[in-house]
């Protein structure tokens, strides 16, 4: 019997567990949390409810298809006990109480160069400590930025990393923010999150089938294929300019249609790089690379997110894939940009 990367065995063909094939149809990561669960489950029946393609039956069709599956998944995750992981609270050893005879060193009122002096010492030791690594990071980031070998697969990397600090970022400081709320007295309350009633699917094939269920707030860390208008501004701000089909930004272009994103162009330059695409129904677990005639489900299940995302072909960098019928008919490999998993000829 196999065993997959997280430990647990593999009963299946395939080199992945029921667990972390039911988190990869979720675009999460095996040690994905059950509140990433959560979120993630209810942005995806969003983007995925056949409701948003009324005007294409096609596209209806496989929203349906890869609503099945987003639900299949999340009751397989609800199933099993460890998508829930609950911390038990560490025991604090007792605290004892120091008598502290007062000395002059910290009576109040009282200066003392001695201790002044080792205060800015350690201050320098700090700013030294935290210049050393910065300057090395920006050193190293220039040369792996300007070196061709490099630029393109890097580019997006740290893209990725960016905005995963971004978040990190900002959710660090409303924590913080929350608890000054709580310990000053004099601070304005923060109203809560208004709870709204969010209709989720409990059948594909019946749109009409819902239940009503209390969902939080999560803003959107990215921007998708199906969003509006609204939404795309709330990930990356008001556009430069917008029109009925393209919303415009100094970095990346959306095109719509039908009041949802249909496509995008973006630099890979932009900090951080705010797109994301899933691909759809089953994966073949052995997939190494694609060739002419694999579907597009393929390119992006091997390939990720391409910065230019249109009807006939997708860039990854300045590497283009080209499209007709939704099937590969020919692509171009640059080699000083990201390099494409496509099979020898």
């Amino acid at each position: 019997m196999n065993t997959c990367l997280c430990g647990n065995p593999v009963e299946q063909e395939g080199a992945l567990c029921e667990r972390c094939s039911a988190l990869q149809i979720l675009g999460l990561d095996s040690d994905a949390s059950h509140r990433q669960v959560e979120s993630t489950y209810r942005l995806l029946v969003k983007v995925w409810h056949p409701d948003r393609f009324q005007n294409d039956p096609k596209l209806k069709e496989a929203a349906d298809e890869k609503l099945k599956s987003i639900n299949a998944a999340h009751a397989y995750l609800e199933s099993i006990p460890h998508t829930r992981p609950r911390r038990r609270a560490a025991k604090k050893p007792p605290t004892q109480e120091v008598a502290v005879r007062p000395t002059s060193k910290s009576r109040p009122g009282v200066f003392d160069p001695a201790l002044a002096s080792g205060i800015l010492l350690r201050g320098l030791i700090l700013l030294v400590g935290l210049a050393v690594p910065l300057l090395l990071f920006m050193g190293l980031d220039g040369w792996l930025s300007s070196n061709s070998a490099t630029a393109g697969f890097y580019a997006r990397y740290r893209s990725q990393l960016l905005f995963a600090l971004h978040v990190n970022t900002d959710a660090a400081k409303q924590r913080v923010e929350q608890k000054l709320h709580g310990l000053t007295p004099g601070l304005p309350a923060t109203d809560p999150v208004p709870v709204q009633p969010n209709p989720v699917a409990t059948s594909a094939s019946d749109a009409t089938s819902t239940i009503t269920v209390p969902v939080p707030h999560v803003p959107m860390p990215y921007v998708t294929v199906g969003l509006s208008p609204a939404e795309v501004a709330s990930v990356m701000g008001p556009p430069a300019s917008a029109t009925a089909d393209m919303l415009r930004y100094r970095n990346a272009t959306f095109y719509l249609r039908n009041g949802g994103v249909v496509g995008w162009k973006v630099d890979p330059s932009l900090i951080p790089l705010r797109v994301k695409l899933w691909p759809s129904g089953h994966l073949d677990p052995h997939l190494a690379n694609f060739t002419v005639g694999s579907s597009k489900n393929d390119v992006i299940a091997l390939q990720g997110t391409p910065t230019l995302l249109a009807d006939n072909k997708f860039a990854y960098g300045r590497s283009e894939v080209f499209f007709e019928g939704g099937r590969v008919i020919g692509w171009n490999d640059n080699h000083g940009s990201e390099r494409l998993h496509v099979a020898p000829r």
